[in-house]
């Protein structure tokens, strides 16, 4: 009773229909197996078996990639057999008529003959107008290396010949100057920079400044114990120092002298 509950009879048909797809897609498998293996010459693989085993029997010794291939090969003739078994009538016969065109041992493989077919066909079948297309020749087989390497090299000598009176009446060429090459030589150099001179130039007290500029003539004079100092400082150039002592020296001298007078003298007009 409680299997009979729990059967579902949607579930049991899904499961029926894929277990016949399932048994359906092996069938149709094992069918196109057949027909693929059935499609090989089962005559062509015992005579390779037979050709390794005659090797076999006549004392040689096979390799072991020769082995495998005789176990292979067998494997393949029981699959082969099984399967046009399988099939019975409809599995593909092989003949032993005339072989095929372009599978003559005499030729290349491939090749197409026209005598054969001239021969089997006869000229009487043939229209006039059919008669007179133009039919296109085969390719010509390859030139031998030996007679390219030849015609190549009496080519090279013709041609060689031909430049030679060229070659002749051109006028020998001068010699052309060296040319000189123009190198660019880059050079790095070490910036050498006094920092002592560049710290009292960017922080300077505010009385030198004012000195400075007094020694420049502005906002009054300086006196040159003032500039000697400043130039031992290295506030101040040696130039500059040396103009602000002479510049003193002349003011006292002018200082000393007194101011210039200047006469006036009358002259009588003699008209």
């Amino acid at each position: 009773m409680p299997k009979e509950r729990n059967y579902n009879p949607v579930q049991a048909q899904r499961k029926a229909e894929k277990a016949k797809a399932i048994k359906k897609g092996k069938a149709e498998q094992q069918a196109r197996r057949n027909e693929k293996l059935a499609r090989r010459n089962p005559a062509r693989i015992q005579q390779q078996i037979d050709d390794l085993k005659a090797i076999k029997e006549g004392g040689g010794k096979l390799t072991s990639h020769e082995e495998q291939a005789l176990e292979a090969l067998e494997k393949d003739l029981k699959a082969v057999l099984k399967a046009r078994e399988a099939l019975g009538d409809k599995a593909p016969q092989f003949g032993h008529g005339p072989p095929r065109q372009g599978q003559r041992g005499e030729g290349v493989l491939g090749k197409r003959r026209r005598d054969a077919e001239d021969a089997s066909s006869s000229d009487s079948d043939v229209p006039d107008d059919v008669k007179n297309i133009p039919m296109p020749r085969d390719t010509p087989p390859p030139i031998p290396k030996e007679i390219l390497d030849e015609w190549y090299a009496k080519r090279r000598a013709k041609r060689s010949a031909d430049r030679a009176p060229e070659t002749v009446q051109r006028e020998p060429e001068k010699p052309s100057a060296p040319v000189v090459e123009s190198k660019t030589v880059y050079e790095a150099k070490p910036v050498v920079r006094d920092l002592r001179k560049e710290a009292v130039s960017a922080f300077m007290p505010t009385a030198v400044r004012m000195k400075i500029e007094k020694s420049k003539g502005r906002a009054g004079l300086l006196e040159p114990e003032e500039a000697d100092k400043l130039e031992k400082d290295g506030y101040l150039r040696a130039p500059e120092a040396a103009r602000l002592q002479v510049e003193p020296k002349q003011m006292q001298s002018y200082q000393e002298g007194g101011p210039h007078q200047v006469t006036l003298e009358e002259v009588e007009d003699e008209g």
